[in-house]
């Protein structure tokens, strides 16, 4: 299983007034550990004011830039984006897990469409840089509120300036008619900024991959959109770094005999050492419960957007609340998230040492 290393901060750069992109030493023997593809991301373990806070981060850098780079966003009551944005110095450390996510691009040399919003443009950033560099075509929407608070701004038109036949840029600012833009660029990226978008170009809807990262809502109408317009669901990838709101149906994990019910006698295999209880199908998840009988389970979100708490199922089976993390190939491989797990059978294995 993956477990959490100890890294110095090698550099903090200011992004915009509420973000910040902070880079990471990596020891030499450490580098193989820490390989990663564009649009992972890494889990952070810090303890801020007392408390154990985890929480995960996209890698905003490529491979082939040779360092691992986060970008962190403010949000209010933040515990840790405040920290790493406040109070973090270069020469500090953090309790850093190896790269991890299914937000990846198989083909770089694809025609790929990016929609973002806000730190939602952080996987985005990366996945756009490896694709250019491969020779691929890649097509960003981007929201914000503003421009002052638009993160990668320069980046992004320099690459806009550079690769002008390999990558277009969209802008759209929610203040966007204060400043008097072209009307396309005023407004959230919704269904009908999207349809706006599609008709000045139909080509769009041609592209072999299309990532979307932002808000829960967001994601949610952007996605339905595009199925609306003909994409087929497996071109659609998206990343969610924030527990949601709403359970999407399409998303809840079942197993055949979901309709279990009673107590199972579940076995977790951890850095080799065996622990056994017994949880009812109804009860706490599985997750919490190793965890209270000693387990140092590896966990972040505790909201199915990450796989953090990714193990597989060796025997025996289970469900899962929800599932916005795991791919369809991995569930059917019987890798679960063990944070929204709970038995379906008698008995049941897990192996956190095979990831």
């Amino acid at each position: 299983m993956s477990h959490f290393h100890t890294l110095k901060v090698k550099d903090i750069r200011k992004e915009t007034s509420q973000a910040v992109s902070i880079a990471f030493e990596l020891p030499a023997d450490l580098k193989n550990t820490f390989v990663f593809e564009s649009g992972q991301y890494v889990t952070i373990k810090r303890i801020v004011n007392g408390e154990d806070i985890r929480r995960s981060y996209s890698i905003c850098s490529t491979p082939f830039e040779e360092e691992i780079r986060i970008g962190v966003k403010k949000i209010d009551n933040g515990k840790m984006s405040g920290f790493l944005n406040n109070e973090l110095k270069v020469g500090d450390t953090l309790e850093v897990m190896p790269p991890a996510g299914n937000f990846v691009a198989k083909n770089h040399t694809a025609n790929i469409v990016g929609v973002a919003a806000g730190s939602g443009i952080t996987p985005v950033f990366s996945l756009l840089k490896s694709v250019i560099k491969a020779g691929g075509k890649f097509t960003l929407f981007y929201g914000n509120v503003n421009e002052e608070n638009t993160i990668f701004k320069q980046e992004l038109e320099k690459l806009t300036t550079n690769h002008p036949a390999n990558f277009k840029v969209h802008f759209t600012y929610d203040e966007g008619a204060a400043k008097q833009l072209d009307p396309i660029q005023c407004g959230r990226i919704d269904e009908q900024k999207m349809n706006d978008f599609i008709k000045l170009n139909l080509e769009i809807l041609k592209a072999d991959g299309f990532y979307i990262c932002g808000p829960e809502a967001m994601i949610n109408t952007v996605n339905e959109t595009f199925k609306k317009m003909g994409v087929a669901d497996e071109k659609i990838h998206f990343e969610l770094f924030t527990t949601p709101v709403k359970k999407a149906d399409s998303l809840e994990q079942t197993a055949p005999d979901s309709s279990y019910e009673g107590t199972s006698h579940v076995t977790v295999i951890m850095d080799g050492e065996e622990f056994e209880f017994d949880l009812n199908s109804k009860g706490a998840t599985i997750l919490d419960t190793a965890i209270e009988q000693g387990a140092d389970a590896p966990f972040s979100c505790k909201g199915a957007v990450c796989c953090t708490c990714k193990a597989q199922i060796i025997e025996g089976k289970a469900t899962m609340e929800m599932n916005y993390a795991l791919s369809d190939e991995e569930v059917a491989e019987g890798f679960i998230l063990t944070c929204q797990a709970h038995p379906a059978s008698d008995k049941l294995v897990i192996d956190y040492d095979v990831i």
